[in-house]
């Protein structure tokens, strides 16, 4: 109750004004009817501003007054529910023992709520740890899978590398060739020459084909004495002058056929041994 007296304390001086505001303002009216002065306007307005400030200021004070008083109002009648509990308690008697034990019932409910609010807690505080660590191992694994994807990036950047590389060794090897080959061809190019045949065949658009009788007699030399010129005082034909390759008519000198050879066929210049050899054909 001391804070309603307090508050309607605090508002009769604010009413005060109040009340003696209108008969300002209607005397002012009367004044302003009386004297059109723009002086006594102001003075109006200003009074008029000073009495909504003050209205103003005890609703403010009035609307935080009402917290104040609800607080002191349960204060007050925790005090005497306490009060009464306690003399009732003295009395020592069934209703007594009653609210004894509902007040250990409520003590108990309370600890025990307490303590399952403090594992509440715990809990609570170990679900954020875990969370915690989830995420940590979500952002540990998050940076070894951009780990993976990088070495996997760069081993297929290397495989691809590697197989270039190969492969341009390859060209490089098969290029090496095909240049050595084309050198050697030029080389063989500018070394043969065109060389005479071996064997000259006859044309036959000019020269009819000879018989083969005629042949044979043209290229056999004649065994009777008649044909053969006769040496120098004996009666015996000289055929031991004659030379087993010269007895064939028109067949080429073996040492001129080796001396055409072109450089192709012939790895060293021969000797006059050589030559001989192969003349002889084979050995004594």
């Amino acid at each position: 109750m001391a804070a309603p007296r307090r508050a309607t304390q605090r508002a009769a001086p604010s009413t005060a004004p109040a009340a003696a505001g209108p008969g300002a303002a209607k005397a002012s009216v009367a004044g302003v009817e009386e004297k059109l002065d723009v002086l006594t306007l102001v003075r109006l307005r200003e009074q008029l501003k000073q009495q909504f400030m003050e209205c103003s200021t005890v609703v403010d004070a009035g609307e935080e007054s009402i917290p104040d008083q609800v607080m002191e109002e349960g204060l007050i009648e925790a005090v005497q529910i306490m009060d009464a509990l306690r003399t009732k308690l003295r009395q020592n008697d069934d209703e007594s023992k009653l609210i004894l034990e509902t007040i250990k019932r409520i003590l108990m409910l309370s600890t025990a709520a307490m303590e399952s609010q403090k594992q509440a807690r715990e809990m609570e505080e170990k679900l954020n740890d875990i969370k915690r660590k989830r995420l940590s191992l979500k952002q540990a694994g998050e940076k070894k899978l951009l780990q993976i994807r990088t070495m996997k990036k760069k081993q297929k950047e290397e495989l691809e590398g590697i197989e270039v590389g190969e492969m341009l060794k390859r060209i490089r090897r098969n290029l090496q060739k095909e240049t050595e080959m084309t050198t050697l061809i030029q080389n063989i190019f500018q070394v043969v020459k065109p060389h005479t045949p071996l064997i000259k065949f006859p044309d036959r658009q000019s020269t009819p084909k000879p018989k083969i009788q005629e042949t044979l007699q043209g290229r056999v030399p004649p065994l009777h004495g008649s044909a053969v010129p006769l040496s120098v005082g004996s009666k015996q034909p000289a055929l031991e002058n004659i030379s087993p390759i010269s007895r064939v008519q028109d067949v080429p000198d073996t040492s001129e056929l080796v001396r055409t050879l072109p450089q192709k066929y012939r790895r060293k210049t021969m000797s006059d041994e050589e030559m001989e050899f192969i003349q002889r054909g084979g050995p004594e």
